[in-house]
């Protein structure tokens, strides 16, 4: 007896398929895992597999989440590119890469709240203390679907 398909959160990606960005269909199936703990997906309508980190600072990336929120606690108390190479045992070019490329995401994200919401900084500055005095509060696919607004825009 065949296993039943579970409907999966994830939608297809691929922008030719019939079920782009079609959630709850059943045309998803976990595909393996990357290295890094990473779940892949493939559509079974167009046979594409792809992983749910496109778009995000994990795509093409090495490092667990853990290790990349890590990383971040480190550079928000200010420590030194050195020292946090150091605490975490990556290497310190690695250590640099990270923050860039979460620096790039985090104006992207400005730069939507500013130009597309039309926000003051004041306001931005009050918005992310709001989502940081609730971050309990939120759903836990909220940083998912910021993203995925992200992507539409750009």
């Amino acid at each position: 007896m065949p296993k039943k398909r579970r409907k999966l959160d994830v939608f297809c990606q691929n922008p030719e398929c019939n079920c782009f960005n079609k959630k709850d269909l059943k045309n998803v199936v976990r595909n393996g895992k990357r290295q890094n703990g990473t779940q892949y997906y493939r559509c079974t309508e167009c046979s594409v597999s792809f992983v749910r980190t496109k778009g995000t600072i994990f795509y093409h990336k090495k490092l667990k989440k853990e290790d990349v929120a890590g990383i971040c606690r480190h550079f928000v108390e200010t420590n030194s590119f050195r020292g946090i190479a150091r605490e975490t045992k990556h290497n310190k070019n690695t250590i640099c890469a990270y923050v860039e490329l979460i620096a790039q995401h985090c104006e992207k994200v400005n730069d939507f709240l500013i130009h597309d919401v039309k926000l003051g900084t004041h306001e931005i500055d009050e918005f992310w203390s709001f989502v940081k005095k609730n971050k309990k509060m939120l759903p836990t696919n909220f940083s998912r679907t910021l993203s995925k607004a992200m992507r539409t825009l750009t």
